[in-house]
This record gives C-alpha cells, structure tokens and sequence, in this order.
C-alpha cells in the first residue's frame, strides 16, 4: 500500500443486494473505481436466521455465494482495486449470542442495530417512533441509553471482531427530533466507557458518514466529544461511507479524513494484505 495518505481511499462499511443495498456488489465495485479509491472492503449485513431480520443475507447457501462472488470480482479487478471480503455481524444472534467472524474473511464490523427487553427486540435505528416506544418499555431514555452501550461492551468483550460499527448509533434520529439526552452528563459518561472499552479490547473505531447519505445527520457518527476521547486514547480509527448505493459510495469520505487532525488524530487506519496499517495524517 501506498504510504501516501493523499493517494488512499478506501472504505471497508459497504452493502449490496445480497443485503439491504441497493446495488449488486459489481456495481459498488465499479463506483469505487470510477470515484477513485484504492480499495473497497464489504460487509453485507450477516445472516442470522432471525424471522424479523430484513436486512440481513437471507440464507446460508447466499452467504456462500456472496463470498465466491468477492472473490471472482476480487480476480477480475485486482489491476484497478483491492477487493476485501467482510461482514457486518450482529450481538445476539440466535444460539449464539457474539458472534465471532467466519476465518474466511479478510475483517469484520461489530454492530448493535437492536437489543432486547422482555424477549422481545427492538430496533435501534429503523425508524424514530420505534425508539421512543423502546424509551417506553425501558422505562426512559437512560435505562434504554445504558443498556445499549451495555451490549456494545458485551460484544466487544466477547467476540473477536475487527472494527466497532456507529458506536453511537442510538443517536440517529436525535439531530432531526431534539431528544435532548446527548448533552446530558449520565449519556456522556455511559458513552465515554463504552468507548474506552472498547478501546481496551483492541478494537478499531470506525468514524462513519452514513446517516448523512440518508439525511438523518449533518455530522459523522460518533458525536465529537467521543471523537476527541478518541484521540486521546489514540485509538485506531478508520473511516467509512457505510453506503447502501453506488451513488454513495464517497458520501463526506474525503471531508471527514481533512477534518480528523482538528480532534488530535495522528494516524488514519487501512487494511492491507496484511492487515491493518496506521498512516500518518498530514496536519
């Protein structure tokens, strides 16, 4: 890999139509080319064999298809990008509750997009009125809050994933709804020791323009006060566009990496062919 961190652009958060994106996996590979990018990871959400589960891969026999067909494009573009096969994994699923990555692929994201209460699940970021019933049965806010950031602990604690997906994903409808509790002391502190822990584990920290794509926030995940804990701890961090289409594929990626030196960041994360390097960022 280039050392040149002008000369690199890669984003390993990418989703395809063996998922929920919207466009097949030859397609985003050829929006990566056409937009510039040295390299494109993906991580089609896992399948779980979970009846409400509509993002996921749907089937075992697709899982499987959807990684012989990285690797068949991973062949066909090797002189144009360097192609990663990845998953997006979720807590909880089923009979095993943190799920480890398949030995097959190159990395994997861990992320919480729901959580449970009373045997029942409840989406983290589908749609605003869900959450705010989810406040309901919790209780409130922070008991919903704690016990998210509770299970974003458990996971990284017990799974060996490579990379925390949208730490703060609890937060993608607060910007357009004013929910109020981010600026509170508790929510800080709760997520400041997810964040250090997470840390602890070893785990990279992706910084993600996703919600932006879809207009849920102006601003990356995490929230800045968690990217300046961050750089405090000098965490291994990457970016990402999280995108479900090809016309997304570098959604705010090259503002974000301009704007990282401001929070103290040094270094910018990318996966080689032998795995992670940190690259320093030209202030």
């Amino acid at each position: 890999m280039n050392d040149n961190l002008s000369m690199i652009r890669q984003n390993l958060h990418t989703h395809c139509t063996y998922c929920d994106g919207k466009n097949t996996l030859e397609e985003m590979a050829l929006a990566a080319i056409d937009k510039g990018f040295s390299s494109l990871g993906f991580s089609s959400h896992c399948f779980s064999n979970l009846s409400y589960d509509e993002c996921g891969i749907k089937t075992a026999a697709d899982y499987e298809a959807y990684l012989s067909e990285l690797e068949a494009l991973k062949q066909k573009y090797k002189n144009q990008i360097s192609i990663y096969r990845g998953i997006e994994l979720e807590s909880r699923i089923k009979d095993e509750l943190y799920p480890n990555p398949d030995p097959r692929l190159d990395y994997s994201i861990g992320s919480i997009h729901w959580f449970y209460l009373d045997s029942r699940h409840w989406e983290v970021d589908y749609k605003a009125e869900i959450l705010l019933q989810a406040k309901e049965a919790f209780g409130g806010f922070r008991p919903l809050i704690e016990s998210y950031y509770n299970e974003v602990i458990e996971f990284a604690k017990h799974s060996s994933y490579s990379i925390t997906g949208h730490i703060d994903l609890v937060t993608k409808f607060s910007e357009l709804n004013s929910f109020g509790f981010e600026n509170e002391s508790w929510y800080r502190d709760t997520a400041i020791s997810a964040v250090d822990f997470v840390v602890k584990c070893g785990k990279l920290v992706e910084v993600n323009t996703g919600a932006i794509s879809r207009g849920y926030r102006t601003t990356p995940y995490p929230a800045p006060f968690i990217l300046k804990r961050l750089a405090e701890l000098n965490a291994p961090i990457i970016v990402t566009t999280d995108c479900h289409s090809a016309n997304n594929i570098d959604i705010k990626y090259d503002e974000t990496v301009s704007m990282l030196s401001s929070y103290g960041f040094t270094h910018l994360y990318y996966l080689t062919d032998s795995g992670f390097k940190g690259i320093k960022i030209d202030a």
